[in-house]
């Protein structure tokens, strides 16, 4: 019965390690306006599985429909037509949870597709991520707090000391 406990622990342990090292990554790809719906939602579901092969989770993929471009992008290769630049570009916005091993497998998928002129990868951050950090010197607001804590420590030893001497 000890060896299923112990099993059960390093089950936990593996998986409370997967946890902690989830990153919130946001995707942007900037594809030829030209790309079928087919092609596109095909790469969408690729880098999907992969995410979520790896442990990780989807939490939303947007269209951001065609759009002009800041400049004409370059293509690898010319299409069928024999375009190789472009003045449009469909955006595409894919939110996901995954660790850094799991991201490069999404990034290398996105590189090798030849619908994809443009990709970013960002690690997405929000106000609770800085509160959920553990490490305090990382953390804005317990930094901020343990200041303020400090302070009022100074404050009270001050007033302790100038009421000593009088």
């Amino acid at each position: 019965n000890d060896g299923a406990d112990n099993q059960d622990n390093e089950e936990f342990t593996h998986c409370s390690n997967l946890i902690n090292i989830m990153v919130f990554y946001e995707c942007l790809m900037t594809a030829k306006n030209t790309s079928s719906f087919h092609s596109l939602t095909n790469l969408v579901k690729e880098i999907s599985h992969k995410v979520v092969d790896n442990g990780g989770i989807v939490r939303s993929i947007q269209n951001h429909g065609i759009r002009d471009l800041p400049h004409r992008f370059r293509a690898k290769f010319p299409d069928k037509e024999g375009n190789r630049y472009y003045q449009k570009g469909r955006f595409v916005s894919v939110y996901y949870d995954a660790s850094p091993a799991a991201m490069r497998q999404v990034e290398q998928s996105i590189r090798l597709n030849d619908e994809v002129l443009r990709n970013t990868h960002l690690k997405a951050r929000n106000k609770l991520w800085y509160v959920n950090i553990a490490r305090e010197d990382k953390n804005p607001y317990i930094k901020r707090v343990l200041e303020m804590e400090e302070a009022a420590s100074k404050g009270t030893a001050e007033q302790a000391s100038m009421n000593g001497s009088s």
